[in-house]
């Protein structure tokens, strides 16, 4: 009997050491050593002549099924569990699943392309690029691994940031929203591909540099229907901060970059047809206008346009909001196409307006200036180290309770460009950080003064979602997983279960706030 115990006992071992070894790998540092920290220029140089590149490649899966499509009345409603038939192979239907909300969101159908689109400054002395993804977040080391790529391509390009608009309707590419809870969503096919097409992006705005110059605008605050705070206080980052390139020859539209705060999920949880939401019909109405049944309603501006997402944490959110078409006199409330296009136009019309009307400030031959650095944030998340050991998050960790990401800080001319790893609170990013009853750590607030207010440009950009995606980044005096809750609540608030932990903020804010002093 003893002996039985023994060799159970021992195999016991041998089990608990295999499953530490595995998830040892699973949390492995994909690239052990890496640290940045990049201060460009060398020293002060004058712009030698500032130009500028941008290009756009499609990051569209091709689905291998033939389903309805997306605007007729026919749909396809796949039940939990539902085996996913081919036609052309006759078997089970690789399926692209959807990131955003939950699991089991096979993609059926594309209702739009999706994009890497990509901005190349260039002021004679240093190139940077800047790729924005139609993805819900990218891991920070898959934003090395391309880094490494692109650097074989011999490309002079000095730096490389990459962002995403956080759209819930794409491809999964982090993990979370495979076909089980438990279950990758990841393609690693489809990984692959994006990274090619993030390249050739940046390649392609690099041979498209021209001598330009740069409008710099602001948009102060966008209208009541277009996005809710999903959680008091009740603070928005709905200002539209823009940057219009032009041809330095012959005056014309080259792009335009604009930063706003929002999640784009109009759609809600029930679409299944893979589309970049509101982003789709916002950046098509500037680059070609207002559309309705193919009649052109309002002129675009042509170029290349880009959405740099913002502080969306907290959550900035359309869902919920009933958003006014003025062209057609309907409101949209419910999580339909029609919403999406609505908020798109409505944005679109916003910043054409801004053109023809705004007070705008030209910059000529701007110089560049970038620095650039990692930190490790602290992960108390037991939710996120489960999902690292069983290589659900293919990321790697800093033992099992730190994790590797980056901020950015880039100026040109008047501009400041901040680049923040997540989803952040905009009570941080642009003030009303409060103390309120009931929270988990009462005291002071630390992130103060906001992050803006620590900013030195005439026009501050603050892009999240870049270079990684850590989930939540709010105020430490916010968080609030104990009753009683906050703000009178009857259960805990959505954010600290997508969050690294309650020291996420206060670890955030003094990199940013370092990085802004040493600058």
């Amino acid at each position: 009997m003893k002996k039985i115990l023994l060799i159970t006992g021992g195999s016991l071992l041998i089990l608990l050491a295999l499953i530490m070894s595995i998830a040892l790998y699973h949390i492995r540092d994909r690239h052990p050593g890496y640290t940045l920290n990049l201060k460009l220029p060398a020293k002060s140089v004058e712009t030698k002549q500032f130009r500028v590149g941008l290009a756009r490649k499609k990051i569209t899966p091709v689905l291998t099924d033939k389903w309805v499509d997306a605007d007729s009345n026919a749909r396809f409603e796949p039940e939990k569990g539902d085996k996913y038939i081919d036609e052309n192979r006759n078997g089970k239907f690789d399926a692209y699943w959807l990131a955003g909300f939950h699991q089991n969101r096979p993609a059926i159908g594309v209702h739009d392309d999706i994009w890497a689109r990509a901005i190349v400054f260039d002021d004679g002395n240093i190139r940077v690029a800047l790729v924005v993804l139609d993805a819900i977040g990218i891991f920070h080391d898959d934003v090395i691994t391309i880094r490494q790529l692109l650097a074989d391509e011999k490309l002079p390009i000095d730096h490389l940031i990459i962002s995403s608009t956080h759209v819930h309707e794409v491809p999964d590419l982090m993990g979370l929203w495979g076909e089980k809870l438990y279950k990758s969503g990841v393609k690693s096919n489809y990984l692959k591909l994006v990274q090619v097409q993030t390249i050739k992006a940046v390649r392609d705005a690099y041979y498209a540099c021209r001598p330009a110059y740069i409008k710099l605008g602001r948009i102060p605050a966008t209208a009541a229907d277009l996005v809710k705070d999903g959680r008091p206080p009740r603070v928005l980052d709905d200002a539209i901060h823009l940057m219009h390139f032009c041809d330095l020859k012959t005056d014309t539209t080259l792009g335009i970059l604009m930063n706003w705060g929002n999640h784009p999920e109009a759609l809600g949880s029930d679409n299944l047809f893979i589309t970049a939401d509101f982003c789709h019909y916002w950046l098509d109405a500037l680059e070609r206008g207002i559309r309705y049944d193919n009649r052109i309603i309002r002129e675009g501006i042509g170029g290349i346009a880009i959405f740099a997402n913002g502080a969306i944490g907290g959550l900035m959110t359309p869902l919920g909001s009933n958003v006014y078409d003025p062209w057609l006199g309907k409101y949209y409330e419910k999580n339909t196409f029609e919403k999406a296009r609505t908020l798109g136009h409505r944005l679109a019309s916003l910043v054409m307006d801004e053109l023809i009307e705004g007070s705008w400030n030209t910059i000529q031959n701007p110089n560049l200036q970038l620095h650039a650095r990692t930190f490790e944030f602290p992960l108390h998340n037991i939710t996120f180290k489960i999902a690292g050991a069983i290589g659900l998050f293919n990321r790697g960790f800093i033992g099992f309770s730190r994790l590797r990401s980056e901020i950015n800080l880039l100026s040109i001319g008047d501009a400041w460009i901040l680049t923040i790893p997540g989803e952040i609170n905009p009570e941080i990013v642009n003030g009303g950080v409060e103390n309120p009853q009931g929270a988990d750590f009462p005291g002071d607030p630390v992130e103060f003064p906001p992050i803006r207010q620590l900013m030195k440009g005439k026009y501050n950009f603050v892009i999240g979602l870049a270079n990684d995606e850590v989930g939540y980044i709010m105020p430490k005096t916010h968080w609030d997983t104990e009753p009683p809750y906050t703000y009178r609540g009857k259960r805990p608030y959505y954010g600290e279960i997508n969050s690294l932990g309650p020291e996420a903020g206060p670890t955030l804010y003094r990199e940013v706030n370092k990085l802004i002093d040493e600058f």
